[in-house]
């Protein structure tokens, strides 16, 4: 077979392979997504999870591309973290891969439904690369990977604000939990890393709490008190100051304040329940830490 008929022949194949790909449902992509997951978690080789995970990603690519997949629940897709916002501008799709040594990768896309159009941006795992997360603000490019689990919407000073509450298993010695924050450019792009957060006369774009694999971190939105509510976090011993993987929660809590401006940074906040007939008995932290647990440079 001669060059020209070679290529016309690839051609042929490539314009009929795309004109299957378009052709595919929603619900089709959606039962193969399950699959490929699936598969990625029942592998116990991690080049293998990764090269699948490749397909994953390009299969899920193919899913936002049609024309009804923003409003698409993808319901059955249980082990991937997909979060709509409440006014329905933004729907924002995360994921990990574990690799070897305990470490985690993370994956995602953010879509955009703005004035009717809707984009995809892919999420580029750049954590390794963070000097500074608290004080950066990144691109979809650049991305401070994680899984959400948590979005709202707040306007901050005029403008949307989209804050996430996200969860990282860092390593064998340490998690994280994120609170991240993305905005919108005039056209349509993610920013991620708002700078909302005012923390005793310091503003921050993010915050990441450090703490032991060993330990768990409560991170949440508590309506009635409109605030962002999480465990303080202290070292075990003093020699363990700054050694995030032996920070622990010590049984106080703190918060951020949902106000016009921003998240107000509050210390030492009461959220015992106000039906109970008699308070709790107070437990002394292992460390008296004054400090929050997330003014640090990430290691």
């Amino acid at each position: 077979m001669d060059m020209f008929k070679q290529s016309a022949l690839l051609l042929l194949l490539f314009v009929s392979f795309t004109a299957l790909s378009s052709n595919k449902s929603a619900s089709y992509l959606e039962d193969e997504i399950v699959k490929l997951i699936d598969s990625i978690e029942n592998t116990s080789n991690f080049t293998k999870k990764n090269e699948l995970n490749n397909e994953l990603i390009s299969l899920l690519y193919d899913a936002l591309l049609l024309d009804n997949s923003f409003e698409y629940p993808f319901s059955k897709v249980q082990k991937m973290q997909i979060l709509t916002s409440s006014d329905e501008r933004i729907k924002v799709y995360t994921w990990n891969i574990p690799q070897v040594g305990g470490h985690q990768k993370y994956f995602g896309f953010i879509q955009t439904n703005t004035e009717g159009k809707q984009n995809i941006y892919p999420l580029t795992d750049n954590r390794k690369q963070i000097e500074t997360p608290q004080l950066q603000t990144l691109s979809t490019n650049t991305w401070h990977g994680a899984l959400y689990y948590s979005i709202r919407v707040d306007n901050f000073s005029g403008e949307d604000v989209y804050t996430l509450l996200g969860i990282d298993m860092n390593n064998l010695f340490s998690s994280k939990r994120i609170i991240e924050t993305i905005t919108l450019s005039d056209e349509g792009e993610p920013m991620l890393g708002v700078p909302v957060f005012r923390v005793k006369g310091k503003t921050l774009s993010r915050i990441v709490f450090e703490f032991s694999a060993r330990a768990t971190m409560t991170l949440r939105w508590n309506e009635e008190m409109q605030m962002i509510v999480f465990d303080h976090l202290s070292p075990m011993r003093n020699d363990y100051a700054e050694n995030y993987q032996f920070y622990v929660p010590d049984f106080s809590y703190d918060g951020f304040k949902l106000t016009q401006l921003g998240w107000e940074y509050e210390a030492d906040i009461d959220v015992r329940n106000p039906d109970r007939l008699a308070p709790p008995t107070p437990i002394k932290p292992p460390v008296e830490n004054p400090e929050p647990g997330f003014l640090y440079k990430s290691k």
